[in-house]
Protein backbone atom coordinates (compact mmCIF):
# COMPACT_ATOMS: atom_id res chain seq x y z
CA UNK A 1 0.00 0.00 0.00
CA UNK A 2 1.35 3.39 -0.93
CA UNK A 3 2.29 5.71 1.91
CA UNK A 4 0.12 8.46 0.40
CA UNK A 5 -2.97 6.46 1.34
CA UNK A 6 -2.07 5.96 5.00
CA UNK A 7 -2.83 8.51 7.71
CA UNK A 8 -1.52 8.29 11.28
CA UNK A 9 -3.59 8.98 14.37
CA UNK A 10 -1.59 12.17 14.92
CA UNK A 11 -2.22 13.40 11.36
CA UNK A 12 -5.92 12.65 11.62
CA UNK A 13 -6.27 14.34 15.02
CA UNK A 14 -4.58 17.39 13.48
CA UNK A 15 -7.05 17.44 10.56
CA UNK A 16 -9.98 17.12 12.95
CA UNK A 17 -8.65 20.01 15.07
CA UNK A 18 -8.46 22.13 11.91
CA UNK A 19 -12.10 21.24 11.16
CA UNK A 20 -11.00 19.89 7.77
CA UNK A 21 -13.79 18.86 5.41
CA UNK A 22 -13.28 15.11 5.60
CA UNK A 23 -15.53 12.08 5.70
CA UNK A 24 -14.71 9.58 8.43
CA UNK A 25 -15.99 6.09 7.71
CA UNK A 26 -16.08 3.40 10.39
CA UNK A 27 -16.10 -0.01 8.66
CA UNK A 28 -16.28 -2.05 11.88
CA UNK A 29 -19.25 -4.02 13.19
CA UNK A 30 -22.07 -2.16 14.96
CA UNK A 31 -20.95 -3.55 18.34
CA UNK A 32 -17.47 -2.13 17.98
CA UNK A 33 -18.82 1.16 16.61
CA UNK A 34 -21.18 1.54 19.59
CA UNK A 35 -18.45 0.66 22.10
CA UNK A 36 -16.05 3.38 20.86
CA UNK A 37 -15.94 5.60 17.81
CA UNK A 38 -14.53 8.93 16.72
CA UNK A 39 -17.65 10.24 15.06
CA UNK A 40 -17.33 8.54 11.72
CA UNK A 41 -20.23 7.46 9.54
CA UNK A 42 -20.86 3.80 10.28
CA UNK A 43 -20.78 1.73 7.09
CA UNK A 44 -19.73 -1.84 7.95
CA UNK A 45 -17.25 -3.38 5.52
CA UNK A 46 -19.90 -5.90 4.42
CA UNK A 47 -22.21 -3.04 3.35
CA UNK A 48 -19.67 -0.73 1.74
CA UNK A 49 -20.25 -1.90 -1.82
CA UNK A 50 -23.96 -1.02 -1.64
CA UNK A 51 -23.63 2.09 0.55
CA UNK A 52 -20.61 3.87 -0.93
CA UNK A 53 -23.08 6.19 -2.71
CA UNK A 54 -23.66 7.81 0.72
CA UNK A 55 -20.16 9.31 0.44
CA UNK A 56 -18.92 12.22 -1.67
CA UNK A 57 -16.26 10.87 -4.07
CA UNK A 58 -14.68 14.34 -4.38
CA UNK A 59 -13.99 14.82 -0.65
CA UNK A 60 -11.25 13.20 1.40
CA UNK A 61 -12.48 9.91 2.90
CA UNK A 62 -10.68 8.41 5.90
CA UNK A 63 -11.57 4.79 6.63
CA UNK A 64 -10.94 3.17 9.98
CA UNK A 65 -11.49 -0.17 11.69
CA UNK A 66 -10.07 -1.94 14.73
CA UNK A 67 -6.47 -2.51 13.60
CA UNK A 68 -6.23 -1.34 9.99
CA UNK A 69 -6.86 -4.41 7.83
CA UNK A 70 -10.50 -3.81 6.92
CA UNK A 71 -9.95 -0.09 6.47
CA UNK A 72 -7.22 -0.89 3.89
CA UNK A 73 -9.67 -3.15 2.04
CA UNK A 74 -12.29 -0.36 2.21
CA UNK A 75 -9.73 2.12 0.85
CA UNK A 76 -8.86 -0.18 -2.06
CA UNK A 77 -12.54 -0.68 -2.87
CA UNK A 78 -13.31 3.06 -2.81
CA UNK A 79 -10.31 3.90 -5.01
CA UNK A 80 -11.37 1.21 -7.48
CA UNK A 81 -14.82 2.76 -7.77
CA UNK A 82 -13.61 6.27 -8.60
CA UNK A 83 -13.05 7.97 -5.24
CA UNK A 84 -10.26 10.50 -5.70
CA UNK A 85 -8.85 10.91 -2.19
CA UNK A 86 -8.98 8.07 0.33
CA UNK A 87 -6.81 7.35 3.35
CA UNK A 88 -6.77 4.48 5.83
CA UNK A 89 -6.11 5.12 9.52
CA UNK A 90 -2.84 3.37 10.35
CA UNK A 91 -3.39 0.94 13.22
CA UNK A 92 -7.11 1.71 13.44
CA UNK A 93 -8.87 2.38 16.73
CA UNK A 94 -6.28 0.36 18.62
CA UNK A 95 -3.56 2.84 17.62
CA UNK A 96 -5.91 5.83 18.00
CA UNK A 97 -6.62 5.01 21.64
CA UNK A 98 -2.92 4.57 22.38
CA UNK A 99 -1.82 7.77 20.63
Amino acid sequence: MLREHIITSFELKDLLKQKADIQLVDVRTIDKHMAFNIGGKHIPMAELSVRSNELDPDKLVVTYCTSGGNSLRALQFLLSTGFKSVKSLDGGMTEWQQA
